[in-house]
């Protein structure tokens, strides 16, 4: 920019220069009237003034055009920032939140006392039902129908077994299921039964179906 107007200063002395000489001609040696006279050499000078003013002004408009992209460049920088910035706490807050809830959960869970067992929630099936050392079950009548042979023969082979050579997780699981599918069978029979026949069935085959877990749990 400072060579410009340098050079835009030098073509503004010589054209001056060269008016002053037209002037001193003019007034001495050529009859004119003082300050009337101008050459060739003078319009071409202040022509290329004229442009390099113009091409100055250009020049300093193009300047100032971007100084004013920088500063929009460097303001959308520094928005881009603040918003990752904001996104990066909102974020993080969220996460601490999440933690604290889980906290809460954990501390609020240590305080509940322990689920109880199945076998302090369903009490054995009495002596004169099941006999523990020979494994061999005495059924309700209402259990007693063909639909309940399968899993009648798969109880007492397991409880045969269990009596024979102590509970383990298979046993226990054979004498659930078929006591779960029997369970399920007696529910369609509701309306046979009706409420007074249906109750001691379920209740029979619940406590038959946790019959493995008190066995485990007597060795203990």
């Amino acid at each position: 920019m400072s060579r410009g107007y340098f050079m835009l200063a030098s073509v503004i002395a010589a054209l001056n220069g060269a008016d002053c000489h037209a002037q001193w001609y003019g007034g001495y040696g050529g009859g004119g009237g003082y300050g009337e006279v101008g050459t060739p050499y003078s319009a071409a000078a202040r022509g290329q003034a004229e442009m390099m003013m113009a091409q100055g002004a250009e020049v300093e408009s193009l300047g100032k055009a971007a100084i004013s992209r920088e500063e929009a460049r460097s303001r959308y920088l520094d928005n881009e920032t603040k918003f990752i910035q904001l996104r990066r706490e909102n974020r993080d807050e969220k996460d601490a939140r999440a933690a604290e809830k889980k906290q809460e959960q954990k501390a609020r869970a240590a305080l509940r006392p322990p689920p109880r067992p199945v076998t302090a929630l369903y009490p054995r099936l009495s002596s004169d039902q099941i006999d523990p050392l020979t494994g061999e079950i005495h059924w309700p009548g209402c259990l007693t129908g063909s639909g309940y042979a399968a899993d009648r023969k798969s109880v007492e082979d397991a409880l045969r077994t269990q009596a024979e050579y102590g509970p383990n997780d298979r046993t226990e699981k054979i004498i659930k299921d078929a006591s779960g599918r029997m369970m399920h069978s007696l529910s369609g029979n509701y309306a046979v039964l009706g409420p007074v026949g249906y109750a001691p069935c379920r209740k029979f085959l619940t406590s038959l179906s946790v019959e493995g877990d008190h066995a485990q749990e007597a060795l203990k």
